[in-house]
């Protein structure tokens, strides 16, 4: 009921804002209120035919996937109450000097009445629309039918009352905070209503990847106490999330809060690069290895801090082999000039048909130990602490040797790793990689190289070549915009343990405190 009150306060007192404006701007013009009412009916009527064939489309498909036509109406409610509240954040300042321009204008015949008609339907069309969708998606996510009632009475009465004393100026609450704080709540219900289209994806069987819970939290507060329903339809809350609906949450209320933070500076390309992003990395998981991992440069920028996702997939003719997985979440920090600290989240797939699970948490930290081209070679060095999640599986301490040589246009990448099991079940010795990377820097938007990539296993086992993974193949680096880094590589097998084909991708986005 509270998320359902909300929700319509909002939007009927932005509709009585927006006429309010209206009025008094056109108080002096004659036959204003048939011009206004005939927007109003016009509005309502449009959005009365929106709610009808929303029904019918929610009739045809009972029995035909029921949870899919939830989550679909969940996301698309979603998307237009997002969307509302990133409009109100660019137009919440302006919005009266422009609705009073233009009844002005009406006022003095430079544009025809209908244009009031016009911006009233268009007001109510916009916030009826959304009103249909979010009562739609309030049913599907199992709010009754009374509590949606009640709380769509509450918010229209209060929405009215608010709207009304503003108007006649009884009351100065500051607008902006009106919409800041409004703003926040609709952010977190937004989040809540993806992060439950997810869960009905997953029990409809469309997505599997990171299915399982990720804790339980029900001796805390349990789905059916009033408490945990209130929560559940305000901010999505819920008792043992799975992994993909903490992601789906996440990424989409820090969406919602970096487009509202930069909503007047946030250029196109901007946009193209974020949905770029977000398209690679649903593909990515969608088409659900570690013989391939990002190619680490020696050097650390001070009040850097990165979030970063690296990706890989083995395609392979052995079926226990074939579409096998590796995910790295990383969230970085230069502390100092020489000292870069890092915490990964790492999730596995054995190969297709098993499902995507969250297997390490890592703690690293990186170390510049020479200025940028003090010597003929740049150093650097990697050491991490890896804590596994299965129990019997141990954790382990690695170290990388980080290396990098530029010549001219010509850079040369290498590092060399080293790790050694710890605790319970370890295995005696110590695992050895190397990977080399070397491109041509044409610009900064692509950059074509070469890459070899090599798992020795234990060293000193006496395994050959071929029982060890060799892989190699081009590769490309760039910035799809400044702050907004890629790479790309495809490398093939050339030993028989290899993967026959190693898709391996970057994504990195950086700024500075």
């Amino acid at each position: 009921m509270l998320s359902a009150a909300i929700v319509i306060f909002r939007e009927v007192f932005e509709i009585v804002l927006i006429v309010g404006i209206i009025l008094a701007a056109t108080r002096n013009v004659p036959s204003r209120l048939k011009a206004i009412g005939l927007g109003f009916g016009s509005g309502i009527a449009g959005a009365t035919l929106i709610a009808f064939f929303t029904r019918e489309i929610s009739e045809f498909a009972e029995g035909m996937g029921q949870e899919i036509f939830s989550a679909g109406i969940l996301f698309t409610a979603a998307l237009f109450i997002g969307w509302t509240v990133l409009w109100m954040k660019k137009h919440s300042r302006d919005m009266k000097a422009h609705f009073t321009k233009v009844g002005e204008q009406v006022a003095a015949g430079n544009l025809p009445y209908i244009s009031l008609s016009l911006i009233i339907a268009l007001a109510i069309l916009r916030e009826g629309s959304e009103i249909v969708l979010f009562s739609y998606g309030m049913i599907a996510s199992g709010m009754s039918a009374f509590s949606l009632a009640a709380g769509f009475a509450a918010g229209m009465a209060a929405g009215l009352v608010v709207g009304l004393a503003l108007y006649r100026g009884l009351i100065t609450f500051p607008l902006k905070h009106f919409f800041r704080i409004t703003s926040w709540i609709l952010m977190l219900l937004v989040a809540g209503m993806m992060s439950q289209g997810v869960g009905f994806l997953i029990a409809a069987g469309v997505v599997n990847s990171l299915a399982h819970p990720l804790w339980d939290s029900s001796w805390l507060l349990s789905d059916g106490s009033i408490a945990g329903q209130s929560l559940k339809t305000l901010i999505g809350y819920t008792a043992h999330p799975s992994a993909i609906q903490v992601i789906a949450y996440i990424v989409t209320l820090g969406a919602l809060l970096f487009l509202t933070e930069f909503s007047g500076r946030v250029k196109v390309a901007v946009v193209k690069a974020a949905a770029t992003t977000a398209g690679l990395i649903i593909v990515f998981w969608a088409i659900s290895a570690n013989a391939a991992d990002k190619i680490y440069a020696p050097y650390v920028v001070k009040g850097e801090a990165e979030i970063e996702w690296n990706g890989n997939m083995a395609f392979d003719h052995r079926g226990d082999r074939d579409g096998a997985q590796g995910h790295e979440f990383e969230a970085e920090y230069g502390v100092t000039d020489s000292w870069q600290t890092i915490l990964t989240a790492v999730a596995e797939k054995e190969s297709n048909g098993e499902s995507t699970d969250f297997t390490e948490l890592e703690w690293e930290n990186k170390f510049q130990l020479t200025e940028k081209g003090e010597y003929w070679l740049d150093p650097g060095l990697k050491v991490a602490y890896i804590h596994t999640l299965d129990d019997d599986t141990p954790d382990a301490i690695e170290a990388k040797i980080l290396l990098e040589k530029d010549v001219g246009r010509i850079v040369h990448l290498a590092n060399v790793s080293f790790e050694k099991e710890i605790g319970h079940n370890a295995e005696h010795g110590t695992a050895g990689g190397f990977a080399w990377n070397t491109r041509y820097r044409n610009d900064m938007y692509f950059e074509p190289g070469i890459e070899w990539q090599s798992d020795f296993g234990i060293i000193g086992n006496g395994s050959s070549f071929s029982e060890q993974e060799h892989v190699i193949g081009p590769s490309v680096y760039g910035s799809i915009i400044p702050h907004v880094n890629y790479q790309l590589a495809w490398l093939f097998g050339v030993s028989r343990e290899a993967p026959d084909n190693t898709l391996r991708a970057n994504l990195e986005y950086e700024w500075f405190f």
